[in-house]
């Protein structure tokens, strides 16, 4: 479904006022399974989608889980050894169905188009080059084996701040970092997409980040902390704007 904005307003995809940080993503708190009743501000995607490197005979892993602290940890390992230099690891969120259970034509669709960019807010982190990704379009075709083929991608790298762990009930020290749509480079299996056609804000399917080796530049541990995904009009004062820092 077209999930329904207010363009006059920021929209948490993820974190934000009165939403939990485990009810953007869908998932639970590290060490916990307790659930929580449904409440109607809640996106409730349809999965979690990991993508590592292991589908190309690499060792790279990654995770997304919740901190004590409610922000999102993305982390893992980026293994560039095994595939001579080369490395990534991967979330994707799928977008939320309707509140109420019901369906329609566009379901798992944000319709971002009031919009004109993400603003990440990160918390404490490793100080690594990450990229954020959007997916425009359906799925394509499973292969033979099971696994989903390629896709284009709509990317943006930024930088996250470096700090370690947030404690538990302690406020994660951070930035904000802004993707305009405009900073968002289409990509085919990790190369340039000429020919990939105009972003389309309307029909967001996927949100995901990604951690790869920039030719042997990144490797080993990994974390990053998310404490909210917005789509909004206009960046929040203060916010990074200096992203794609890899071209």
């Amino acid at each position: 479904m077209a999930v329904d904005l207010k363009p006059s307003d920021p929209f948490f995809l993820f974190g934000g006022p009165n939403i939990l940080c485990d009810a953007g993503f869908g998932f639970h708190h590290r060490g916990t399974r307790k659930k929580k009743k449904p409440q109607p501000n809640r996106i409730r995607p349809k999965q979690i989608i990991r993508s590592d490197d292991r589908v190309r005979g690499g060792s790279s892993r990654s995770s997304l889980s919740v901190l004590p602290s409610n922000c999102a940890l993305f982390e893992g390992h980026l293994d560039i050894d095994t595939l001579g230099g080369a490395g990534f690891a991967s979330q994707f969120q799928s977008a939320a169905p309707h509140h109420d259970g019901s369906k329609s034509e566009n379901d798992g669709i944000w319709d971002l188009s009031a919009y004109k960019g993400i603003e990440i807010d990160v918390g404490a982190s490793d100080g690594k080059v990450y990229t954020l990704i959007l997916k425009d379009e359906e799925a394509p075709d499973k292969r033979e084996d099971g696994r989903e083929k390629a896709g284009i991608n709509w990317e943006a790298d930024f930088r996250a701040n470096s700090g370690g762990e947030t404690p538990a009930g302690e406020e994660a020290v951070g930035k904000k970092v802004w993707v305009a749509w405009s900073d968002l480079k289409p990509t085919y299996r990790g190369k340039k997409k000429e020919d990939a056609g105009v972003f389309k804000p309307a029909e967001i399917r996927r949100i995901g980040f990604l951690m790869r080796s920039f030719f042997g530049t990144q490797q080993g541990d990994f974390r990053l902390e998310l404490r909210s995904i917005t789509a909004r009009k206009l960046a929040s004062e203060g916010a990074d704007t200096t992203v794609n820092i890899q071209e």
